[in-house]
This record gives C-alpha cells, structure tokens and sequence, in this order.
C-alpha cells in the first residue's frame, strides 16, 4: 500500500511493474489458500476415498463386535432414542 501511494507522476515504470508483481502474487498466494482450504471442491480436488474407507472399517469392526441394534445413531447420523 505504501508502494501504491508513494508511486512519482513521471518515470514511474519501475514502481508499476513492482506493484503490479506483488499484487499478482498476493493475489494468487489467496486464491491458492482458498483452494487449499475447501479440499473437496476446486481446483485442487481431492475425493473423499480415504474417509469413506474408514467409515467403512469403523463400521465393520464395530458390527463384528456388536448388532446393528447398538449403533448410536441412524443412517441419516441422527441419534437414536436411549
């Protein structure tokens, strides 16, 4: 912003190329942070294989061990009366 604001009126070519560099990169270094953060949409997409094939082991084991009576929760994850 300091660059922005102390820019001289003539041969200024310099300090645009600057400002407009660093505006690129800060720019793209938020778009990439964005992406990063919604990992299941975007650019950089990645699917949800390796959680669904927990869930699947997690369920597994638990039914090994007990009914399907006893899971806490619905198909919908709601929680089942006691």
């Amino acid at each position: 912003m300091a660059l922005g604001t102390c820019i001289p009126r003539k041969n200024n070519r310099g300090q645009i190329i600057t400002l407009v560099v660093i505006t690129a990169l800060l720019t793209t270094t938020l778009c990439i942070i964005r992406d990063v953060d919604r990992p299941f949409g975007g650019i950089i997409d990645v699917r949800p294989t390796a959680m669904t094939e927990v869930q699947r082991q997690a369920t597994r084991d638990f039914l090994a061990h007990h009914t399907a009576a006893d899971i806490p929760c619905d198909d919908k994850g709601n929680r089942r009366p006691v």
